[in-house]
């Protein structure tokens, strides 16, 4: 009886092992790509009903993006952003707070760099090794505070984050505006809705003097080595994410969500404003628009949901939305697919992305 008793229990492990090594596989590498090549078809059935030949729209897009060392260089310049924003994102719904502020945030970093850069940094010695870490430190710690007012409004009175950060969003928008379209960041002959550029001694300086590879992917990266350690080898990073499995267990198990939540969404705040801090620094021409983000931080819902939320993996879907937007000038300017058309199919990439993540969701909700 014994003896089968233990071969029940060793069916039984190598059984629940295998199933959870599948469900890694799943969860991780099918599941993802499924997805993008869902997308991918779709958008392919679009190009095709457009006229073009969708084949030679991926072949174009894939030759510009990975095709050469200037073409490597250039999508992870694109990457940086969403790479930054998508840490951001990350961080915070893995704490189980729906931060849609990172626009935002990477919006008032910018600000607060190029404030620095064209006011502050004037004042200081012209030594880049002092003004850019400078510089880099005010722009996130602007970015975290910018984080801690909806974490605020949450922890104090009850606002939902979702609808508080998206105003702040709004707020951002107009705060941009209003410093460079006649206000105390326009630039001096008051041509247009910009700054003048930072002074030279706070740019990041490029990788190679023929591309414009510059460390800001470097940051990036490490950023989200440092991200992955803290959330899963660390006391911190256990309570965050514990009370991202529920908040009533934490709270009942000691840890305490109101101060998790403001820590939580100081670091998102000043991931998001470190990447808008590193946009204006490294990138001619090194200003202030009043455009100035193509919506990084609402693309960066998507780059975190794809990544299953854990920072390392956030690396390789920044980088595929680098590799798009790269693309979609490739195939507007080989193939002749209008630029409205290229934006429509990343939106479809989006669609895609959000939509899997929300069933999956209620399922769980409703199981």
């Amino acid at each position: 009886m014994d003896k089968f008793s233990a071969l029940y229990q060793r069916v039984k492990s190598v059984c629940f092992s295998t199933l959870k090594k599948n469900m890694f596989f799943f969860q991780w590498i099918l599941s993802p790509i499924v997805i993008l090549a869902a997308a991918f078809i779709t958008n392919g059935i679009i190009i095709f009903l457009f006229g073009y030949n969708p084949i030679t729209a991926y072949g174009a897009a894939l030759d510009v993006t990975f095709g050469s060392p200037r073409g490597i260089g250039e999508t992870l310049v694109k990457s940086t952003p969403f790479l930054m924003t998508g840490l951001s994102v990350a961080i915070a719904f893995k704490c189980g707070i729906w931060n849609i502020g990172a626009e935002g945030q990477f919006l008032v970093g910018a600000l607060a760099a190029t404030w620095f850069g064209t006011k502050i940094a004037t004042l200081l010695p012209h030594i880049p090794w002092i003004a850019v870490p400078l510089c880099l430190t005010l722009a996130a710690f602007v970015g975290g505070i910018w984080g801690i007012i909806p974490a605020i409004l949450k922890v104090t009175r009850g606002v939902n984050e979702v609808i508080s950060t998206i105003m702040l969003n709004y707020v951002a928008i107009h705060l941009v505006s209003l410093m460079v379209d006649g206000g105390p960041l326009q630039e001096t002959s008051k041509t247009g809705p910009q700054s003048d550029p930072i002074v030279e001694w706070v740019f990041l300086p490029r990788i190679f003097e023929t591309h414009r590879l510059h460390p800001g992917i470097g940051i990036a990266i490490l950023l989200a080595i440092i991200l992955t350690y803290v959330l899963f080898r660390t006391t911190f990073g256990y309570q965050l994410r514990a009370v991202g499995e529920g908040a009533a267990a934490a709270e009942a198990a000691g840890i305490s969500v109101a101060h998790n939540t403001l820590r939580v969404f100081f670091i998102s705040g000043a991931l998001a404003g470190l990447g808008g801090a590193i946009e204006i620094m490294a990138l001619v021409p090194h200003r202030l628009t009043e455009n100035f983000s193509p919506d990084y931080g609402y693309t960066a819902i998507a780059v975190a949901l794809l990544a299953r939320l854990h920072p390392l993996v956030t690396v390789a879907t920044a980088l595929l939305f680098g590799a798009l937007a790269k693309g979609s000038f490739a195939m507007e300017a080989e193939v002749g697919i209008s630029r409205q058309v290229t934006l429509m199919m990343q939106a479809i990439i989006l669609l895609f992305v959000i939509g899997s993540s929300a069933i999956k969701f209620f399922r769980k909700r409703t199981l």
